[in-house]
């Protein structure tokens, strides 16, 4: 189904002011993390992370998903298609592996709330409460969300094996190079794959 050019607006409209909603809120995650990690007050902890849950559950969550749904919107609606260009392909997956993340650590973030409302927070709950992935999660999805904005912005050509076999069923061509993904796409999962094992470290080790 093809989006019409008002709706088509419309959406692309919400999907740019969810993107940058969801952009702002990591951006803006990751000094109340250093906050919570740094401060020795268990007052001012707890009230940082009460505000962390409501933040994650009330806005970085549902800008997330709306921006993912209209990114696949935008892409099945028209020409670009969801898997026929590797940067939309690379888009789609980070994103979705952004938000699933997302609902993970909102999960833990919601368990810390919990742990906040006690009268009185013991130096184990104040050692839960400063858990890394305050830092880590922000930082990674603020990597990945800026990933995917510059893709959008810069669209850099490379279709799919799938996206190539289908132009060459529109063209009619059978005549045709053999197929081979683009230089930048290979550069590109290099340098993701190396973003994931560090995240995957840091979560282990701190």
């Amino acid at each position: 189904m093809t989006l019409s050019p008002s709706l088509r607006k419309l959406v692309l409209t919400l999907h740019v002011i969810t993107t940058m909603g969801w952009l702002g809120s990591a951006a803006a995650y990751i000094p109340i993390g250093s906050y919570v990690l740094t401060n020795q007050d268990a007052e001012m902890i707890r009230s940082a992370i009460q505000i962390m849950s409501l933040i994650a559950n009330f806005i970085v969550i549902p800008v997330a998903i709306i921006s993912l749904l209209t990114g696949i919107a935008l892409s099945l609606g028209t020409k670009w298609g969801l898997i026929r260009h590797y940067w939309i392909f690379i888009k789609l997956v980070l994103t979705a592996f952004a938000v699933f993340m997302l609902i993970a650590y909102a999960l833990e973030l919601s368990r810390a709330a919990s742990i906040a409302e006690k009268e009185i927070l013991s130096s184990t709950d104040i050692g839960i409460l400063q858990d890394p992935l305050h830092i880590i999660h922000p930082s990674g999805g603020l990597i990945i969300v800026l990933v995917a904005t510059v893709l959008s912005v810069y669209k850099p050509k490379g279709l799919t094996r799938y996206g190539w076999r289908k132009q060459l069923e529109t063209k009619r061509n059978t005549d045709s190079t053999p197929y081979s993904a683009p230089r930048w796409t290979k550069n590109i999962g290099y340098i993701i794959a190396v973003l994931f094992l560090v995240i995957a470290v840091l979560m282990v080790l701190i």
